[in-house]
């Protein structure tokens, strides 16, 4: 009996370190599997310079002050000039209170305004473009969405490319997406996994999924770790490929 307790010993003495150890590395694998993902989410380009300051906070303020995210020295900005701020389908600007006041294509922003890629900003002097492939007007989505119910009857639903304005419609209510020669909706960019992601209907709608791509999937600016069901006009991002989402 004594030898049996002492073998018993010897083998719990090893064996209970070993399995704290695999239990920690699942965890700490678990951690970086489902931690956010530091993204730049838009840029800034300055005319002038050409510098291009990125935007990665969903709250971005800039002003003269070095407590705000973005500085810009030009003694005609305000300490607290602006703030540029991701919302679900849009992305907005914000003047706060400022002195010389903030400009998009030569118009005064009165308080607040939407912004879309490519806009002309001039913000107390100071010109910039800003850039981001997912952000789009009201009017760019009005246009989008009557373009893309022209041919309700051909598909379930259509995803609409927001760079080519070309509408890709899900004939299938269980389609692959990705770069590999199986996919059911083929994207070509080196951005995007052979097999990106999956789009299917379920009981309570449609529900979007990333199969461990390289790049990740992103739902309304928000990368998805987990299936999330998705709603008309939703915004999916394939790498930095981006679409808008619309039930047929």
């Amino acid at each position: 009996m004594e030898i049996f307790t002492e073998m018993l010993t010897s083998v719990l003495r090893y064996l209970i370190p070993a399995m704290a150890l695999i239990i920690l590395a699942r965890c700490v694998f678990s951690l970086l599997r489902n931690r956010p993902r530091v993204h730049k989410m838009a840029e800034l380009v300055n005319i002038e310079t050409g510098e291009k300051i990125d935007i990665d906070h969903w709250e971005t303020s800039v002003g003269r002050s070095k407590s705000n995210d973005i500085v810009l020295t030009a003694p005609s900005v305000s300490r607290f000039h602006a703030v540029i701020a991701k919302r679900k389908k849009y992305w907005t600007i914000t003047d706060t209170f400022s002195k010389a006041g903030i400009y998009i294509g030569g118009r005064k922003v009165e308080r607040r305004q939407v912004l879309e890629d490519g806009d002309a900003i001039n913000i107390g002097g100071v010109n910039f473009q800003f850039n981001c492939a997912e952000a789009l007007s009201v009017q760019a989505r009005s246009e989008m969405r009557t373009n893309a119910r022209q041919n309700r009857n051909v598909a379930y639903a259509v995803l609409v490319d927001v760079e080519t304005k070309r509408p890709v419609y899900l004939k299938k209510r269980d389609v692959l997406i990705g770069r590999g020669p199986a996919c059911d909706i083929r994207l070509p960019f080196e951005t995007v996994s052979h097999e990106h992601a999956r789009i299917h209907h379920t009981s309570k709608g449609w529900a979007l999924s990333d199969l461990d791509s390289r790049n990740g999937t992103k739902l309304n600016g928000r990368f998805i770790t987990e299936p999330q069901l998705i709603f008309d006009d939703d915004m999916i991002t394939f790498g930095e490929r981006v679409f808008i989402f619309y039930e047929q």
